[in-house]
Parts: structure tokens; sequence; C-alpha cells
């Protein structure tokens, strides 16, 4: 409460000096106890009330009068485009008389509050994303390992066929001989190993054939031992990307939850402003 003032002139003409004085933005109304007598808006606090303006029996001014006490009040947006906290405290004589009120409005900054709530709400379904990305990254260099696997095994399986061709190869090298070597011995014998001779014959055909098989065979091989060995790089990079992607989604994710933290902070600083 307010005490000793001799009219509201006198405390009405030290209002522009404390408004002046004081380090926030602030409107300040006077009324006595049936109109506002005079208005001073903020910059940006502007709630348009004429001096002559009849009290409305639900203002706060008109309860504290009519309760001789000071009030309170955080004002929405909704009522005048803006919100901010206002005080009423009614103004007394000398002799402790109410002759009147004064209020003080001091806007919040709810537009600060809703910036940072919005900024702490994109960044949390950002995180939300990002968190999806290095799951799948991870998931990713997780499958691009298990193709490096079956990559390798291939490979190896390719080399363990190298084996088998030498073999079949040196087999008919074998075969070969041998039906040179019968047909020697079917030439010595005359008419009687003429038959054999046919014999001879088919096996050093067979045998040809075979080593012609098996040079088609062992050049197949290495194109594939060739195309699973380039395989195997290709897939071995993929891996080393999904994996870098995956480290670098998990930093990015981490700097934006240190920005979302900040944005609360900063949503709750505002409030006390």
């Amino acid at each position: 409460m307010t005490k000793g003032i001799d009219s509201l002139d006198t405390l009405a003409a030290v209002i522009p000096l404390l408004k002046a004085a004081l380090p926030v933005e602030v409107s300040i109304a006077l009324c006595d106890n049936e109109q506002f007598t005079a208005y001073w808006p903020g910059a940006h606090i502007d709630l348009k009330i004429q001096p002559g303006q009849l009290l409305q029996q639900q203002e706060p001014l008109m309860q504290a009068i009519r309760d001789d006490r000071p009030l309170r009040a955080e004002v929405p947006a909704e009522f005048y485009g803006f919100a901010f906290t206002g005080t009423a405290t009614p103004v007394k004589d000398a002799s402790g008389r109410i002759i009147g009120g004064i209020a003080v409005q001091v806007r919040r900054h709810s537009e600060l509050i809703e910036i940072a709530d919005r900024i702490a709400g994109a960044l949390g379904q950002a995180n939300e994303r990002i968190a999806q990305i290095a799951e799948g990254s991870g998931n990713l260099a997780e499958v691009s390992h298990e193709l490096l696997d079956l990559s390798r095994e291939a490979e190896q399986n390719a080399h363990g066929a190298d084996g088998v061709v030498r073999m079949i190869k040196e087999v008919a090298d074998q075969t070969h001989m041998l039906g040179i070597n019968a047909a020697i011995e079917a030439a010595h014998a005359g008419d009687k190993g003429a038959g054999f001779g046919i014999v001879a014959s088919e096996i050093r055909k067979l045998s040809g054939q075979t080593v012609t098989s098996t040079n088609s065979i062992r050049d197949t091989l290495g194109t594939f031992k060739k195309l699973t060995a380039q395989m195997s790089g290709s897939v071995e990079r993929i891996a080393g990307t999904g994996q870098d992607q995956a480290q670098s989604t998990e930093q990015l994710s981490a700097m934006i939850e240190e920005i979302r933290e900040m944005a609360l902070k900063l949503n709750d600083f505002a409030k006390q402003l």
C-alpha cells in the first residue's frame, strides 16, 4: 500500500520520473475510486487506457481498492495481444483514507519463451530423425560387414577350386600320356592292336577336351576371383562409410541435444524476466 500521498496529482507528477528511472519497460495507470485519471504507456506495452475511463468491477485496481490490499496477476496474451505481469495497489492519503490506486504492467517475454519452446521442439524432432539415421547407418555397416565376410569366403572358395582344376589338368595330362603310350603299343602290335589303337585315340581326344575345359574353368575362376576381390574392396569401403556416418550422426545428435538443453534453459530464464 502507498501511504502519505497528499493527492493523486502529487503522485502523478513523480510517476514519469519513476517510469524513466526503472530498468525495465513498464506502463503505469493511475485512478481515483471510480475512474482512471492518467496513463503512461510503454513503448511496447500499451493497454489503451484513457483518462476518464470508468473502472470495471472485475478490474484488479477496483479489487485492490475494494479489498484494501495489493494484487499481482499474470495476464495472458489472449486479452491484450501480449502477456504481461500486472500489479494493483491502493493509494491512501496522509490520514489513511483510500483515494485511488496505481497499476503497473511489465511485459513478459512471451515471444522469447515461445521461440525457445519452438526451438526445443524442433531440435527434439531433429534429434529423433538423426537417431533413426544413425540406427540405419549402424544397420548398413553391419550388413556391409556380413557381405564382406561372404565375399571373402567366396574368394577363398575360388582359390580352393583352383586346386581342384589343377588336379583335373594333371589327371588329363597323365591320361593324354597314357593314350600316347597306348597308341605306340598298338602300332607295335600291328593289325592285332588296331582296336586298341582306336581306344587310345579316343582317350587322347577326351584328355584334350578335358584340358580345354579345365583351361576355360581356370579362366572363369580367375575372372570370378577378380570380381570377388573388387566386390570385397567395395563392400569394405561401404562398411567404412557406414561406420563414419554413424559416428558423425551420433556426434551431431549430441550437439543438437546440447542446443536443445540450452533452449530449455533459455525458456526458464525468459520466464523469470
